[in-house]
């Protein structure tokens, strides 16, 4: 094994060799050898093995925190590390990895559980595409809106989830951003959070969100929150937008959506009652909430609000792509504090402002873990 190297720079690909082989007390069975946990896979350039740099093995739990071994890759993508031990949930272990090509860190995602081990895991890299200098065109998969009023103005979580479609990942030029897209120009005080695991995060400049990070191909969420004076907004949809939902919560005017479905209400909480309006498959659209007349809504039926947030893993865990095991659906969770969970989360990683490797790692396998619930709902 290599000698400890720079933070943040690193591997992907990881597989448990073998597991410990013992009966009561914590020996092994007679005649048998206890058996060394590994950590073995590959880095890939696309679909090819990337034949150079470093991977950085980290360590994340109730006791340490720290990078723990690093290693070259060989000429094959092929690395391989020895694992002080097993994963032990309940000591909250998690490893994970990391490699940096052309300037850019992917994560490998984290490693819990012994079973997540038993096949080899691949962590993609990238080469680069230079964005515009106005930001790349994503196709904008879901984007969900809710709107809760307090005291005298309205509050609104406001969910991105865009898709780089490219096969390489998008940089923005010194002067430029990578994708930027206009908030309503109702909205006061935004807030983004940090939801994704690239250096530095988003922000707003002339009333629109930028991102100046790298974007990897495939799929990533960005979380925004602002208020209006009222829920009667104007909301600009440039692009391609292939669903949109807007969930207003009750008590609320009356309110008509030109354009847009209104489905039954929905309740997220007992208690708490949302209108939910609906559209699919917009095209540099316009869409608007306008006072309207009262009238009567379709009964309330109790069932979790459905979503178009369909996130793949490289929005899940790191600066790039994996596959994810399908989930049994959590049915008791509740979507709108998970949504909150994740953005408070988020918040509270943006307000580091030098997080170690570790505090990421630690970060980066709750969020996945919310995602994952925030998924299995639909």
């Amino acid at each position: 094994m290599g000698a400890s190297t720079p933070k943040n720079r690193g591997a992907v690909s990881l597989i448990l060799l073998s597991t410990l082989a013992t009966v009561g007390g914590g020996q092994p069975c007679g005649g048998q050898e206890v058996a060394t946990p590994e950590l073995s896979g590959r880095v890939l350039l696309g679909g090819s093995p990337l034949g150079s740099g470093m991977v950085v093995l980290h360590h994340v739990s109730a006791d340490v925190q720290g990078e723990i071994d690093s290693t070259a890759v060989g000429p094959d993508g092929s690395f391989r590390f020895r694992l002080p031990q097993v994963p032990d949930p309940a000591r909250s272990d998690v490893y994970f990895a990391s490699v940096r090509h052309a300037g850019i860190v992917y994560f490998g995602r984290p490693i819990t559980v012994a079973v997540e081990l038993d096949s080899i895991y691949e962590i993609q890299a990238y080469d680069t595409l230079m964005a515009p200098t106005r930001g790349a065109p994503l196709v904008v998969q879901a984007r969900n809106l809710f709107l809760e009023q307090e005291e005298s103005v309205w509050r609104v979580t406001d969910l991105f989830q865009v898709r780089n479609d490219e096969y390489r990942t998008l940089v923005a030029r010194d002067d430029g951003v990578a994708w930027r897209y206009p908030l309503p120009q109702a909205a006061h005080d935004p807030q983004v959070a940090q939801a994704d695991f690239a250096d530095g995060g988003p922000e707003f400049a002339e009333g629109d969100l930028v991102v100046r990070q790298a974007i990897p191909p495939g799929e990533r969420i960005f979380v925004v929150r602002y208020t209006t004076e009222d829920p009667f907004i104007e909301v600009p949809l440039p692009g391609v937008t292939e669903v949109l939902d807007i969930l207003v919560r009750e008590p609320a005017p009356a309110i008509e959506t030109p354009g847009l479905t209104a489905l039954q209400p929905v309740e997220l909480e007992p208690g708490t009652t949302y209108r939910r309006y609906n559209a699919a498959d917009l095209r540099d659209a316009q869409v608007r909430l306008l006072p309207g007349s009262a009238a009567s809504v379709p009964p309330v039926r109790w069932f979790a609000v459905i979503l178009a947030l369909t996130l793949a893993v490289a929005g899940l865990w790191a600066v790039g792509s994996t596959s994810v095991r399908p989930v049994a659906p959590d049915t008791g969770a509740d979507r709108r504090s998970l949504v909150y969970e994740i953005a408070g989360l988020d918040e509270d990683f943006a307000s580091l402002a030098a997080p170690s490797p570790e505090e990421r790692g630690a970060y980066e396998a709750r969020r996945a873990e919310l995602l994952r619930r925030l998924r299995a709902m639909g």
